[in-house]
């Protein structure tokens, strides 16, 4: 399978029912309409000399013209750049460099950015988002094997060299299938998006319109607007990340919103801190859809709203993200052999939605994507029955005299007192110990503590080697767009203060 033949499939099965909605001016795409487009600027882009795998790269929002070129692109066999219009431009131009991207197509608010990058990069072809081409035949420009690259996803991009994840046209419509049924949503199903389209976003968008349902496209994240539009579209669904939930949650009053068609908020749980997990399923119920995976392997385990219902075993379940999907394999592996249930490990994961490799990194793809397994680089303990709970990274472990300290229990022990809101730990280098413990602190507003009492604290329940060494008071604690503590930040915060 391919996505231009998927686009077909979906156009062929429901051509009038509305694929895309834009809720800046009500515009709306049928699923034929939408095929149409897309292909037709597939053909375009073919016409232009694109051929072959050609990398085409995106820079844009939250708007249908940027899905039509990102379905334009795959469904004419040339492969897909996303970039995060967050970076900077030396960023961006790093990840270009190295997809060498033949175009650029850009948002109308980025004009400025492209023309900044096509400088950096001499050859390089810009096209405003906003161009896209007329009608054609209900006919993709070419149909790729399912070994065909169909997109370079780039992860990380704040630090080091740029790394692009390989993703084929099989192991995207892979993914398709286990989240389709996981998800539970049909024909007639509305799902509200107002995430950024690069790159994760778009796998639970397409997911949407694979299975036949509408999606709203809403621009950029407002939190009043946010449930304003769900409550006026009916949505059944949304997806969204924690800095958003933590938004919403600071900012409105979900209940004053008639939200009764909601049946689930998507979310990534490994970065919601267990005060803002309550505090959600308060304030809009147990809708909360928990989801686990990577750019690597999107949507590799999903828990559904229902099993946060019952009060007696929400509190477990908070703790996991779930079952594998059903084209996943989970395996927990601890000195190289399969740990038995219950133990904790990396997390491998093996399907045919998992990527091909990385991008021009053979000896990375090669230690990363070994025996058919993906090694995440996560810890995580595996139940008996079958059920999955992430504890932490394996890089972000601390070894501190010969001992392991899990960031997550000093953030624990740190939050725990009263006057802090949040806290981020992360190992510093040490001539005796081999690394100490550091932590990044945020105070609640209004309110003051001394370090030494946050130590006296944290030594009441955590052992000596756990406890931290270096303390210092932050204004926010630096996180990526999907809410995940990025640790290289925190330890340089904490290096400038020794």
């Amino acid at each position: 399978m391919n996505v231009g033949a998927l686009l077909l499939r979906c156009a062929q099965r429901w051509p009038d029912r509305p694929a895309l909605v834009d809720a800046r001016d009500g515009g709306v795409l049928t699923f034929s309409r939408l095929a149409e487009r897309a292909f037709a600027l597939g053909r375009a882009l073919r016409s232009e000399g694109l051929n072959g795998q050609d990398r085409v790269a995106i820079l844009g929002d939250n708007t249908p013209s940027y899905l039509l070129w990102d379905y334009g692109t795959m469904s004419a066999g040339l492969v897909r750049v996303p970039l995060d219009p967050a970076l900077s431009a030396d960023e961006q131009a790093a990840q270009l460099a190295d997809a060498q991207a033949r175009l650029l197509a850009y948002g109308d608010d980025y004009a400025e950015r492209a023309r900044e990058l096509a400088e950096h990069l001499p050859g390089l072809l810009l096209r405003p988002l906003e161009t896209a081409a007329g009608c054609a035949d209900l006919l993709p420009a070419a149909l790729p094997p399912a070994e065909a690259m169909a997109s370079l996803n780039y992860t990380g991009g704040s630090t080091g060299a740029p790394k692009a994840v390989v993703i084929t046209h099989g192991s995207l419509t892979s993914a398709l299938q286990n989240i389709v049924p996981a998800r539970g949503q049909g024909p007639g199903d509305v799902m509200l998006n107002m995430r950024p389209l690069w790159p994760i976003a778009a796998i639970v968008v397409l997911a949407q319109l694979a299975a036949g349902g509408t999606v709203v496209l809403a621009g950029r994240f407002h939190p009043r607007r946010f449930l304003e539009l769900l409550a006026h579209y009916r949505a059944a669904s949304t997806s969204l990340v924690p800095t958003h939930l933590v938004r919403l949650l600071k900012e409105t009053r979900p209940a004053d919103y008639d939200l009764s068609a909601l049946r689930s908020i998507d979310v990534g749980a490994a970065a919601i801190p267990p005060d803002t997990f309550e505090a959600a399923i308060e304030a809009f119920g147990p809708r909360l859809g928990i989801l686990y995976g990577l750019t690597e392997a999107s949507w590799s385990c999903y828990q559904p709203p229902a099993a946060l219902a019952d009060p007696a075993t929400r509190e477990q379940a908070m703790r996991s993200v779930g079952r594998p999907l059903f084209g996943c394999e989970i395996r927990i592996e601890r000195d190289g052999e399969p740990a038995p249930a219950g133990a904790e490990g990396e997390v491998l994961i093996r399907g045919a939605h998992v990527a091909a490799g990385y991008w021009r990194q053979p000896e990375l793809t090669a230690q990363v994507f070994r025996d058919g397994w993906f090694r995440t680089g996560d810890l995580g303990i595996l139940d008996a029955a079958g059920i999955l709970r992430i504890t932490g990274r394996l890089k972000e472990v601390i070894r501190s005299g010969g001992k392991s300290v899990l960031p997550d229990e000093v953030e624990r022990a740190l939050c725990a007192h009263p006057a802090v809101a949040e806290a981020a730990a992360a190992g510093l280098p040490d001539p005796e110990w081999g690394e100490i413990v550091g932590a990044a602190v945020v105070l609640n507003e209004g309110v003051t503590v001394s370090v030494e009492e946050l130590m006296e604290h944290c030594r009441l329940s955590l052992s000596g080697f756990k406890k931290p060494r270096v303390i210092r008071f932050v204004a926010g604690i630096p996180k990526s767009h999907y809410g995940k503590i990025q640790r290289a930040k925190v330890r340089a915060l904490l290096a400038d203060s020794l």
